[in-house]
């Protein structure tokens, strides 16, 4: 009895001695997961951070992209209102929206009713081939005729479209002859449909009996 009764004073002396090393591992453990715990904690406080920053900035570009957006389109805007260039006329020559113009009286250049040119046309003609080939050098251009309302009579003619579209011609025919570029060249008539007078006096037909000619910036609408 008194041996059975030593043996269990010697157990409980061991799980005694025992007892204390046990809970202090389970200490040490609690202690390292709360450390690890408060880690993560930390990194993922971070990471929050660094996401709402970075929706802060996403946010902030979206308004630039947005604002660069509407800046474009006002400045397409302005640019699709704004007149087309003028270009600085030559002596003689008007300035008109993308170009330059100069108008000569049908008198100057063709006897009444015919498309073949006065013999002294050609000192007036040959000094716009020196101007296509100086100040309007890289121009298009366009030459015009134009004819008063009086109707084509004995002259041969079907009516005054062919008359003017027939006079175009022969300037174009002769510029071509004397050095402006023939892919430069285009060839038009207006017969009597595009008056710059009224028809009702003879001083006022002779100035809508006339050729125009255009000098036009090849970006220019004109004729497109």
């Amino acid at each position: 009895m008194t041996s059975k009764i030593a043996r269990m004073l010697t157990l409980f002396s061991l799980l005694v001695v025992a007892a204390p090393g046990c809970s202090q591992k389970h200490n040490d453990r609690i202690l390292m997961l709360e450390d690890t715990n408060r880690t993560l904690a930390h990194q993922l406080n971070a990471m929050r951070g660094e996401l709402d920053q970075s929706f802060r900035v996403r946010e902030g570009l979206d308004g630039q992209l947005l604002a660069a957006s509407r800046e474009a389109d006002g400045l397409r805007n302005q640019l699709a209102n704004q007149p087309e260039p003028i270009l600085l006329a030559a002596p003689g020559w008007q300035a008109v929206p993308g170009g330059a113009m100069i108008a000569i009286e049908s008198g100057v250049l063709f006897a009444s009713g015919k498309v073949k040119m006065r013999s002294d046309a050609q000192r007036t003609l040959d000094g716009i081939v020196s101007t296509l080939q100086g100040e309007y050098d890289s121009q298009e251009i366009f030459v015009v005729g134009h004819t008063d309302d009086r109707p084509i009579k004995k002259s041969g003619w079907k009516d005054n479209w062919q008359l003017s579209t027939e006079r175009s011609l022969a300037v174009v025919r002769y510029l071509a002859d004397h050095g402006v570029s023939r892919d430069r060249l285009v060839a038009c008539g207006a017969g009597e449909y595009r008056p710059i007078a009224s028809n009702d006096s003879r001083t006022n037909r002779a100035t809508n009996r006339r050729v125009e000619i255009f000098a036009m910036d090849p970006a220019s609408s004109f004729g497109k």
